[in-house]
């Protein structure tokens, strides 16, 4: 999720009293409480004057990498040295077709400008210029298309030189960017993936078209989605009798988390309302206020800010308690992670480094707390660097392609190491994006894969966009999911970025392609799918026929967005569990608890606790008063479509899951409206960017941020 600067307010409503614990969830209380300090076992050792028994300052442990064995130096994450442009990554530009000076991968400082190349540069740039202020081309659109020419020109023969330009047209036009024009587009930042997209996109047809759309200020019209050819693409037909499997009347308790944006850096009492990119740091301030705090960033949180460790440590002691089940009331029978584990830095302060250190920090916390259970995780947009980049396998020379595989293989190590994934996976995943199949002990398929192909923000998407699988992973998808149906064997469809609701996170053309292998699929094969990345709580509802009529009769399958860890933005922190059916595999019921931010700043001043989880609400109990539903039924894509029929009989209830999914935080504002209540109803009835569309106020109601 990219990072939303928002005003603060420094204090909020009060929260509704807790509501009792369901019947079925199997836990010794509503609530769980951490201790005063950081639980130190979770780290077998902690950099000096950054112990967990200090109350000023997070805790700083001691990461040593469990794959390569180096030991991450305290400078990395030290909230008062935070390191930007690391000088040991190598950036990646493409070859020059005239002179094939780049050959592979660079390290920064290298400098490969001549005088010829500069004055191409100087060109370039002054060309772009005289198009978009000269009279020669009218259409908005026609001018950024000829500008994108230019562009590629330049890419095609003095890459290196990209960037620099970039730098001087954003700071000219002000393009949209996380940080300074600088920042953004350095060479060693996205300018060298900007200069990539240029020179191998078709920048005068529809690759072009998406690129002036999406990222240069809608110069263009988005493409309208392109027409979907399956004519043989699946092995066989959807059987006549594909249904889901009868209940067994059993459960089993299934463990959810999601969004952990674990920040290191975190500086407490630093400015928690800052108006410079992500708070809580001691480098960014309030504008209006930059030689005086408004507010203290507190220990264990605040709404503008990602995870600090102490609220970390108290989130992962509480979710055994609170959401495992068994005789012990600590069990789950296994758990998912729906990505993204790195805080929301700009590019020039992350590194291969950082990333590595977050994936071995936080899959280290998860594991001492879940013990044996395993954890089947997906990769999010910000797990990587630069974040949100995936380059497809299919780019070349074969060194573009691989430009990320340093990340799918130290991630997909760590998952083999602590054996949540067999060798079969770790080998496909360490090469295919993270992605991988893998079953379960009771026989549940897990297909997992990589979200970012089908993400806004990962530019290489904008690489021939006629192509609505660039990745091939949704070929390897169907083929799997056809393996199983043979088999006669139920799966789990987990990845980051949801393919539909408000449409406004994913591109239309592999969401479309997406939907169809879904409706092909599902409900016999396909037990459930799940996401994470908006922060929120949200669902989306998968029909026959590409939704031309969405009904409880054709209903299939459902989406699960789970809420987030980290509080960023303007929300609370929170987890999830299912209860699901060992058989089946389909989920009964869904609880969530969540921290409450805005008491946050009550606990800076006292030694005797932490921070508090609290149980939140049932979807059972929350949704299906007025819906005759056996006990043993589960919560499948037509009790979820009857759920959208009960909003349009009582607009209360759109008000009810309007407060969940912004995990009842006291900055959401209510949904009454009859714009938000109809949106709200659509964007839980859109599984896919081209169905998002059609709903009639378009996206804005699509989050509580």
């Amino acid at each position: 999720m990219g990072l939303l600067v928002l005003s603060l307010p420094l204090a909020g409503l009060a929260l509704a009293q807790t509501p009792a614990l369901p019947p079925y969830l199997r836990t010794a209380a509503p609530a769980y409480t951490g201790a005063p300090n950081f639980p130190g076992y979770l780290f077998a050792e902690f950099w000096p004057g950054f112990e967990p028994t200090q109350t000023a300052v997070q805790p700083q442990p001691k990461i040593t990498d469990p794959i390569s064995g180096e030991i991450y130096p305290l400078e990395l994450t030290d909230p008062d040295t935070i390191p930007e442009y690391d000088t040991t990554d190598p950036y990646v530009i493409p070859p020059s077709l005239l002179t094939n000076t780049v050959t592979g991968p660079l390290l920064p400082g290298t400098n490969l400008s001549t005088p010829g190349s500069l004055a191409l540069a100087s060109q370039a740039l002054q060309s772009i210029l005289e198009i978009v202020s000269g009279s020669q081309i009218t259409e908005k659109c026609g001018k950024c298309l000829a500008a994108l020419s230019v562009a590629k020109m330049l890419a095609n023969t003095a890459p290196w030189e990209v960037p620099g330009v970039l730098i001087s047209l954003c700071n000219t036009f002000g393009f949209k960017s996380y940080g300074t024009c600088a920042e953004q587009f350095a060479v060693n930042t996205d300018g060298q993936i900007v200069t990539q997209v240029l020179a191998l996109a078709d920048v005068a047809g529809q690759d072009g078209q998406y690129i002036c759309s999406l990222n240069l200020d809608y110069s263009c019209a988005l493409p309208a989605v392109n027409e979907l050819d399956l004519t043989g693409y699946f092995a066989s037909p959807k059987p006549v009798n594909a249904v889901a499997p009868e209940p067994s009347g059993e459960r089993v308790r299934v463990l959810h988390l999601s969004d952990f944006h674990l920040d290191p850096r975190y500086s407490t009492h630093a400015e928690a309302d800052c108006t410079t990119s992500l708070c809580c740091r001691s480098n960014n301030f309030n504008t209006a206020s930059p030689n005086q705090t408004v507010f203290p960033a507190p220990r264990y949180g605040a709404f503008l800010c990602d995870t600090p460790y102490d609220l970390a440590g108290v989130a992962v002691e509480a979710i055994p308690v609170l959401a495992g089940a068994g005789p012990t009331g600590r069990e789950f029978d296994f758990a998912i992670f729906t990505g993204d584990l790195v805080s929301h830095d700009n590019d020039h302060q992350l590194s291969r480094a950082f990333v590595e250190y977050e994936q071995a920090s936080i899959y280290s916390m998860i594991k001492n707390v879940i013990g044996y259970v395993p954890l089947y995780p997906t990769l999010g947009n910000h797990d990587g660097w630069p974040q949100a980049y995936n380059s497809p396998l299919t780019l070349q020379p074969e060194y573009l392609a691989n430009q990320f595989s340093w990340d799918y293989q130290h991630v997909s190590a760590l998952w083999a190491g602590y054996e949540w994934i067999d060798d079969t996976a770790y080998q496909y995943a360490s090469v295919h994006y993270g992605g991988y199949a893998v079953s379960t002990w009771r026989g549940l398929k897990i297909i997992s894969f990589n979200t970012d192909f089908w993400y806004r923000d990962n530019w290489f998407n904008l690489i021939n966009t006629t192509n609505p699988d660039i990745s091939g992973q949704f070929r390897w998808m169907a083929d799997e999911l056809q393996a199983s149906e043979d088999a006669g064997q139920r799966v789990w469809i987990i990845g980051h970025v949801p393919p539909g609701w408000s449409g406004t996170n994913s591109l239309p053309n592999p969401t479309n392609l997406f939907y169809q292998i879904v409706d092909r699929y599902s409900p016999h094969v396909i037990a459930e799918i799940f996401f994470g990345h908006t922060h929120e709580d949200e669902f989306s509802i998968f029909y026959a026929n590409n939704g031309t009529n969405a009904s409880a009769d054709t209903a299939l399958a459902t989406g699960w967005t789970a809420p987030s860890l980290t509080p960023l933005t303007n929300l609370n922190s929170g987890f999830r569990a299912y209860d699901i059916d060992p058989v089946t595999f389909n989920i009964l019921d869904s609880y969530t608890w969540f921290s409450n931010v805005t008491a946050a700043p009550e606990l800076d001043n006292q030694t005797a606790h932490g921070a508090t989880y609290t149980f939140e609400y049932s979807a059972r109990e929350a949704y299906g008063a007025n819906i005759s539903w056996p006990a043993t039924a589960p919560l499948n894509a037509t009790w979820w479509h009857l759920v959208t029929e009960q909003w349009e009989i009582n607009p209360s209830l759109v008000e009810k899951f309007t407060i969940y999914e912004g995990k009842s935080s006291t900055f959401t504002t209510n949904c009454t409206s009859t714009a938000c209540i109809e949106s709200k109803i659509c964007y839980a009835r859109s599984g896919s960017v081209p169905l998002a569309g059609l709903c009639p106020y378009g996206s804005t109601y699509g989050s509580v941020q």
